[in-house]
C-alpha cells in the first residue's frame, strides 16, 4: 500500500505524469525479496508462552471473537501507510530538493528500512531469526543496488545519504510507534495484561 501512495503523491506532484516512479524490478523486489524474510520472520514471534496459554484458556477469546482481524485493525493499517508513504515522499521533495534519480534512490531506501521497522514494532519478542532475516534483507539490498545501477545513483550513496535515508525512516516511523506504546500503556490486550 505504501508504494501505490507514494506513485500517487509522485504523480500529483509532478503534474499527473504517468511515469512510474519505481520500475518493475524495484516493485517486484519489494514485494517479495527485501520485505520476505522480515514479514516471514513473523511467523516466530511468541507473544505469550506455552504454559501462560496452558494457564489462561482466556488468551484464545480475543482470537474466537475476531478482534485480531478485524476493520478496525485494517483501516489502522491503511492509515499507517498513507501516513508513511506521505512523510517518505513528501520528506524527500519538500527537504532534500534532489533530482529523480537521487528521489528514488532515497525514497525507496527509506521504504525499505521503514518496513523492517515495522516488523519490530509487530513483535513481542525479537529472536535471532528476526535479526538475521533483517541483515539478511540489508545484504540483498545493497547488493542489488549494486546490480540497478542504471535506477541508483551509486555515486550519491555517502554518509549525508544514510542520515537522509533514517531520518526518513524514523520520521515516518516514531510517531505510529509512540502511538502503538501510549496505546498499549493505556489499553493492554489481554495477553499483554497476562504477561506483565
Amino acid at each position: 500500500m505504501i508504494i501505490a501512495i507514494i506513485q500517487a503523491i509522485f504523480s500529483i506532484i509532478f503534474y499527473f505524469v504517468a511515469i512510474p516512479i519505481y520500475n518493475g524490478y524495484l516493485i517486484t523486489g519489494y514485494a517479495t525479496i527485501y520485505t520476505m524474510l522480515p514479514v516471514f520472520s513473523l511467523v516466530t514471534d511468541e507473544d505469550v508462552t506455552d504454559t501462560a496459554v496452558i494457564k489462561f484458556p482466556i488468551l484464545y477469546s480475543s482470537l474466537q471473537k475476531g478482534r485480531v482481524l478485524s476493520t478496525k485493525t485494517f483501516l489502522i493499517w491503511m492509515w499507517k501507510s498513507v501516513f508513511q508513504a506521505c512523510v517518505i515522499m513528501l520528506g524527500t521533495v519538500i527537504c532534500f530538493h534532489e533530482s529523480f534519480t537521487n528521489i528514488v534512490t532515497i525514497t525507496f531506501s527509506a521504504l525499505i528500512v521503514c518496513e523492517i521497522l515495522n516488523v519490530f514494532s509487530e513483535v513481542y519478542k525479537v529472536n535471532y531469526k528476526m535479526i538475521i532475516s533483517s541483515v539478511l534483507t540489508f545484504i540483498v539490498y545493497f547488493m542489488s543496488i549494486g546490480i540497478f545501477r542504471a535506477y541508483f545513483d551509486v555515486s550519491y550513496i555517502t554518509w549525508m545519504f544514510v542520515l537522509k535515508v533514517m531520518s526518513l525512516a524514523l520520521a515516518s516511523w516514531a510517531p505510529l510507534h509512540a502511538v502503538r506504546i501510549i496505546y498499549d500503556c493505556c489499553d493492554p490486550s489481554e495477553h499483554q495484561k497476562i504477561m506483565r
